[in-house]
């Protein structure tokens, strides 16, 4: 019967939440609605952007909710309570948690007070990535014009490719540090979307099977599918930035903050712990 109940909450925060989503992102959805034409990419560019804190809210949502049976967030948890049984406190680059701890299924309060907090850094992180996307569209634009436009093509696909999976995981760290330095989240979130590259065809599949289901039922698959894939979507760059989780643990030379990022394993070069302090 728990374990029944356990999947039955799980279900119902990744439905209840991606249902947030689409009023987060409404943004964007109103374009992919009203301006379906590819000669409108710089709107929708720019919707993303503006949906940023949407997105990062449902990353907040995913990332502390004791109803979806995470182990990472029962560490988590279980490492505040030894912390506040010691007296200490969770250091301030580290966010805490946006779910409390005794919620089972519920989620909207909690995903609009997260797309409050998040809001501003998200919108930080997401523009110049927007301007990047925006550059390298229109690069494709003038390739399909000149003879030997073709050969960089491949070139440019990958870049957005590799453009879109660095912004999901920079909303991962800009949910896991709320104090990072724009900068330094961004290039490290490059360099985590390129070490483990793989996780690229999670997020590339999964987009195209939710696109997919978009033209074939939009309202039945936005309402009941919108979650799931988004779920896929997080946990890819999740795992991708698990590395720079634990290292940044390392550096605070704290036994207890490392057990929360003990699940993953490597320490590649990233930033110093001290410039993610502003």
């Amino acid at each position: 019967m728990r374990a029944l109940l356990g999947v039955t909450n799980s279900v119902a925060v990744v439905l209840g939440s991606g249902f947030c989503t689409l009023i987060g992102m409404l943004p964007l959805v109103l374009v992919l609605v009203f301006m379906q034409s590819p000669e409108y990419y710089p709107a929708c560019i720019l919707a993303c952007v503006l949906s940023a804190p949407g997105l990062a809210a449902l990353f907040a949502v995913f990332r502390d909710h004791p109803g979806l049976a995470s182990s990472s967030t029962a560490i988590r948890f279980h490492v505040l309570e030894t912390m506040e049984e010691e007296g200490r406190k969770l250091p301030d680059w580290i966010a805490r948690p946006y779910v409390d701890q005794s919620v089972t299924s519920g989620f909207f309060t909690y995903y609009f007070k997260a797309y409050a907090r998040l809001a501003v850094r998200s919108w930080m992180a997401w523009l110049p990535l927007g301007i990047i996307a925006f550059a390298l569209v229109y690069d494709l634009q003038i390739a399909a014009v000149v003879s030997w436009g073709g050969l960089l093509w491949p070139l440019i696909v990958v870049c957005l490719v590799l453009l879109v999976q660095t912004a999901f995981v920079s909303l991962v760290l800009v949910v896991e540090y709320p104090k990072a330095v724009i900068r330094r989240l961004l290039v490290n979130a490059l360099l985590l979307s390129v070490r483990r590259f793989y996780m690229l065809l999670v997020s590339i599949l999964a987009l195209a099977g939710y696109v997919w289901g978009l033209l074939r039922s939009p309202i039945l698959v936005a309402l009941l599918g919108t979650g799931l894939i988004w779920y896929l979507i997080w946990a890819a760059a999740r795992w991708q930035a698990q590395p720079f989780f634990l290292q940044m643990a390392k550096e605070s030379r704290d036994p207890v903050i490392e057990s929360m990022y003990r699940q993953g394993s490597g320490s590649p070069s990233f930033s110093p712990l001290s410039d993610y302090r502003q």
